[in-house]
């Protein structure tokens, strides 16, 4: 199951996109009056993948650009372990808890970086006219 979810073949990428390390959990995200799902938060260099399990033939995908993402939050949970929200507008669109496979480190750290240098918000050196 986990390899269907991460398997990002069907997609297509933009030139240059690389895909980053997924995480596998439990979804929530509402579509079709349903909120909570099994699933994949894949990274790229260029945006975030969220795909969901929908029956034993069908792996729904949906690409969210990082300029969309107004912001990205962890919350660490007794029961649960680290939830991780992803925030568009105001409000939580989508968020990931109860990790089953990957690496929350590693994925956080590609996301931030590609989503970073996405949105221009790299610190550029000072400059010093002396």
């Amino acid at each position: 199951m986990y390899k269907r979810l991460k398997d990002m073949g069907s997609i297509e990428l933009f030139e240059n996109e690389v895909v980053g390390p997924a995480l596998v959990g439990t979804i929530e995200y509402e579509q079709d009056g349903r909120h909570e799902f099994y699933g994949a938060i894949i990274p790229t260099t260029h945006r975030l993948f969220i795909r969901i399990y929908i029956n034993e033939r069908e792996i729904e995908s949906r690409g969210v650009l990082y300029e969309d993402i107004t912001g990205i939050s962890e919350e660490k949970l007794l029961m649960l372990g680290t939830v991780i929200h992803f925030w568009v507008g105001g409000h939580i669109g989508v968020s990931l808890k109860s990790v089953s496979d990957g690496d929350i480190d590693r994925t956080l750290e590609f996301l931030y970086k590609y989503r970073t240098r996405e949105l221009h918000l790299e610190m550029e050196p000072n400059r010093n006219a002396g």
